[in-house]
C-alpha cells in the first residue's frame, strides 16, 4: 500500500513538475503562433460567426489591401465588398475564387470598374478556393443576412473546383431534411494542413483579444495544445486503425492531378454540384441575367496539354439543362484568338492566375459580353 502511494505521489509530483515546465516553456514562445492573428474582435466574431455556415472567408489581413476604404463596410469585407460608388438599385454580383478576390488588389482593375460601371453597382463576393458547394451556402448566406438580390450573376467555375469538391468540401457538405445543401462548415481540429481552415487562428486570436494577462493566456494557450492532442490522437486513430477518417491531404499536387488524368467519380460530383447550385440560381426570379466563366490555366495550353481535363466541357455539358445561363468560356476565347493577351509567354504570374494587365482585358472581356 505504502509503495503504490509513492509513485501516486511520484507520477503527481512529476506531472506537475512537467505540466510547469512546459507552462514556462510556452509562457515565453506562444506569441510566436499569433502572428496571423486577428486584430479586431468584431472581425472575428464576424468571422466565427459565418464560418461555421461556409468553410472559409477571406482572412482579415486582406482586407487591408483597400485602399478605397469607403468602399469597404468594415467586418462585412470579409464576406463581400462594393467596386464602386454606384447609388443604383441594380447590382451585379461576382461569385467565385481567387480570380475574382484578386481584383480587390489590382488596382486598375478597381479603376476601371469604379469609372466605367457607374448605373449599376457592382460587389464582389469573390474569395479563394471558393467552388459550387460554398458559393451555393454564401448565396444565401448574401440573400438572407445581407438583402442582397442582384439583377445579373457572374459566377467564375476555376479548374481546381473540381479537386475542391471532391477532396477538400465533399465529406464537409451539410444537407437538411429535404436534401438542400445548408452549410460547409470546416472541420475542428484537422490531421492534414489547410491553408483555407483558420480553426487555430481563430482560437489563438480569441485567447489573444479577450485576455490581458500573459499568465492566463498561457495558460489557455497549453490547455489548447492538449484538447488539440487529445483530437489528434483520436483522429489518428479513425485514421490508421479504424480505416474510417473520411478526410484527405488536399495540396495543390492533389488537386492538379484532377486535371492531369479524368477522374470519374470526381467529375460526376462535380457534375452534381454544379446542377445543384445553378437549380437555385435560376429559380431566383429577381435574377435577369446568370453568367458562368470558365478559364484554361497555362499547362492547358501547352503542346500536348498537360492538363487534360478542362472545367469548361463539364460546365458546358451541364448547361445544356440551363438554357437561361450563359457561359463565357475563355478556353473558346484564346482558341480563337491565340493573341487575346498581350504577353504570350508569361501572361499568368503562376500556373493559374493572370498578372494585372491581364486580368485587366479579362475583366473587360466578362463586362462587354455581360452589357451586352
Amino acid at each position: 500500500m505504502k509503495k503504490l502511494i509513492f509513485n501516486v505521489l511520484i507520477f503527481f509530483i512529476s506531472s506537475v513538475i512537467l505540466y510547469l515546465l512546459v507552462f514556462i516553456y510556452f509562457f515565453f514562445t506562444f506569441e510566436k503562433d499569433f502572428k496571423y492573428n486577428f486584430q479586431s474582435l468584431e472581425n472575428l466574431n464576424f468571422y466565427k460567426e459565418y464560418s461555421k455556415k461556409v468553410h472559409h472567408l477571406r482572412p482579415e489581413h486582406l482586407l487591408r489591401q483597400f485602399s478605397d476604404t469607403n468602399l469597404l463596410d468594415k467586418k462585412k469585407g470579409l464576406l463581400f465588398n462594393k467596386l464602386n460608388n454606384s447609388t443604383s438599385d441594380k447590382i451585379i454580383l461576382f461569385q467565385g475564387d481567387s480570380w475574382f478576390e484578386q481584383i480587390n488588389g489590382f488596382q486598375k482593375v478597381k479603376d476601371y470598374l469604379a469609372n466605367t460601371q457607374k448605373n449599376i453597382k457592382i460587389i464582389n463576393a469573390g474569395i479563394s478556393s471558393y467552388s459550387p458547394s460554398l458559393m451555393n451556402v454564401q448565396f444565401n448566406i448574401l440573400e438572407n443576412d445581407f438583402d442582397i438580390k442582384p439583377d445579373v450573376i457572374v459566377v467564375y467555375v476555376d479548374q481546381t473546383d473540381i479537386g475542391d469538391e471532391f477532396c477538400r468540401y465533399r465529406n464537409l457538405r451539410v444537407l437538411d431534411e429535404t436534401g438542400n445543401l445548408i452549410k460547409v462548415p470546416y472541420e475542428d481540429f484537422p490531421i492534414h494542413k489547410d491553408p483555407f481552415n483558420l480553426h487555430e487562428i481563430l482560437i489563438f486570436s480569441e485567447i489573444e483579444l479577450k485576455n490581458n494577462s500573459k499568465i492566463i493566456k498561457t495558460q489557455k494557450y497549453l490547455n489548447y495544445k492538449v484538447i488539440k492532442s487529445l483530437n489528434r490522437i483520436k483522429k489518428q486513430y479513425q485514421k490508421k486503425i479504424k480505416k474510417n477518417y473520411p478526410f484527405e491531404k488536399c495540396g495543390w499536387r492533389k488537386m492538379v492531378n484532377y486535371l492531369k488524368s479524368p477522374n470519374q467519380a470526381a467529375i460526376n460530383h462535380f457534375e452534381y454540384v454544379l446542377k445543384e447550385y445553378f437549380k437555385k440560381l435560376n429559380r431566383k426570379k429577381y435574377l435577369k441575367k446568370i453568367f458562368v466563366v470558365t478559364h484554361p490555366h497555362k499547362l492547358h495550353l501547352t503542346t500536348p496539354p498537360e492538363y487534360k481535363v478542362d472545367v469548361s466541357y463539364i460546365v458546358e455539358r451541364v448547361l445544356l439543362d440551363f438554357s437561361k445561363i450563359n457561359h463565357i468560356n475563355f478556353s473558346e476565347i484564346i482558341s480563337k484568338n491565340p493573341n487575346f493577351y498581350k504577353d504570350e509567354e508569361g501572361w499568368m504570374w503562376d500556373k493559374s492566375h493572370l498578372k494585372e494587365t491581364n486580368h485587366f482585358i479579362f475583366i473587360k472581356e466578362i463586362l462587354k459580353i455581360v452589357n451586352s
